[in-house]
């Protein structure tokens, strides 16, 4: 098998047998596998792979899930094409031996963390009959692997109700991921987010937004996109991640109880960070370069998170830097260009009101990356807001 040193995903050749005489080889000839595990949808579909597979003869079982590759880092855009690179795979092996199964998804509802999904894949694939050993010497492994051993035979064994029943763990799950948040509810839990992030004041003000547009659109348009794209922008705006916000975040007790759950007591917490008032030095990206901090600055994380209510006051000493300023500015434009689209909505010009919010959706990222986005983004927002105002142009 191949192993990956910076535990990326891989390729691996895998060969069983009876007895060890039966193994000359560890790679795989080309048509020569008798079944996929595919534990990352991208190697899966990768040619060096897919070489090895043939027509009717491989059974694979495709973990569906997408996981971020260095591509995302380039572009935050960036799709794996999942659908194209399942059909490929099921093109070459035959729809009939292809099994699907979002394997990080039934990992993480019903184990909590998404490290369990490859022992998931493995007692789908053994409950699917594509790995030839048997039941007590795989849970004899996991034993003697000696790390989170009832953990992963629950991951084991729920690999293997999802192959046999699927059925049965949607209805376990109540099938809740496809269930589709209504906007009141969407508001109602931004709102109270806004409540811890800062205080009620603020909570109110983008209620009060909202429920402007909300207004303004519910006779013309009964989906209320605007309002919906318009109660995602305008939040994120409002919530900006700035100082008092990462100390907020980082001494929450949920947090620091799941590290204890997942770590134990014991382990060392180390924080990196590039504060603004502190550090004036860049990578090699030029971007501000971060430094490690200990467990010391849980107290000071303590104590800036009760000075949030100083965001944007005048003793706000983060507030003065020109990121800060910027991300108020942000908060201002957005507010104006609300009320332009309020007073120009109506039923010829719903997807040009859409357009005005979600470039400001497109505005995402922290520091550097961020300021880049919005420079890209000002110029945008001015064209659309200049296009929302034009004449409906009537057809001949």
């Amino acid at each position: 098998m191949g192993f990956a040193q910076k535990f990326g995903p891989v390729l691996s050749y895998l060969r069983i047998a009876d007895e060890p005489a039966r193994i000359n080889q560890v790679r795989i000839e080309k048509a020569r596998a008798d079944a996929l595990i595919g534990c990352d949808l991208v190697v899966s579909s990768s040619p060096k792979a897919s070489l090895t597979y043939c027509k009717d003869h491989t059974r694979a079982l495709l973990n569906t899930a997408e996981m971020p590759t260095g591509d995302f880092v380039r572009s935050r855009d960036a799709t794996l094409n999942s659908a194209q690179r399942i059909a490929a795979i099921g093109k070459v092996v035959g729809e009939d031996n292809l099994a699907l199964l979002d394997a990080n998804g039934l990992a993480h509802r019903l184990l909590g963390d998404t490290i369990f999904a490859n022992v998931v894949m493995v007692g789908a694939a053994w409950q699917q009959g594509l790995v030839p050993v048997s039941l007590d010497a795989l849970l004899r492994a996991i034993e003697l692997n000696g790390v989170r051993v009832d953990d992963n035979k629950r991951a084991f064994t729920w690999g293997r109700i999802a192959a046999h029943d699927p059925d049965a763990v949607a209805r376990l799950l109540d099938d809740e991921a496809h269930v589709v948040e209504t906007l009141d509810g969407m508001i109602e839990r931004r709102r109270a987010f806004l409540v811890d992030y800062q205080g009620e004041a603020l909570a109110d003000r983008y209620i009060a937004l909202v429920d402007r547009l909300r207004a303004a659109e519910s006779g013309i348009d009964a989906d209320l996109v605007v309002t919906r794209s318009a109660a995602q922008a305008y939040f994120r705006l409002l919530s900006y991640k700035d100082e008092y916000e990462v100390a907020r975040l980082h001494t929450r007790p949920e947090f620091l109880n799941s590290l204890r759950t997942e770590y134990g007591t014991g382990a060392r917490l180390r924080f990196h960070l590039a504060p603004p008032l502190l550090n004036g030095k860049r990578d090699a990206r030029g971007r501000p370069l971060k430094k490690e901090f200990g467990a010391w600055i849980l107290p000071l994380f303590r104590v800036l998170a009760k000075l949030r209510r100083l965001r944007g006051t005048a003793f706000d000493v983060f507030g003065y830097t020109a990121e800060r300023r910027m991300e108020r500015q942000l908060i201002e434009e957005f507010e104006q260009a609300v009320d332009t689209v309020v007073s120009a909505l109506d039923e010829t010009n719903r997807d040009r009101a859409a357009a005005v919010i979600n470039e400001f959706l497109e505005i995402r990222g922290y520091g550097p990356v961020k300021e880049a986005a919005v420079v890209e983004a000002r110029g945008k927002i001015d064209e659309a807001l200049t296009v929302l105002q034009r004449p409906a142009t009537k057809a001949a």
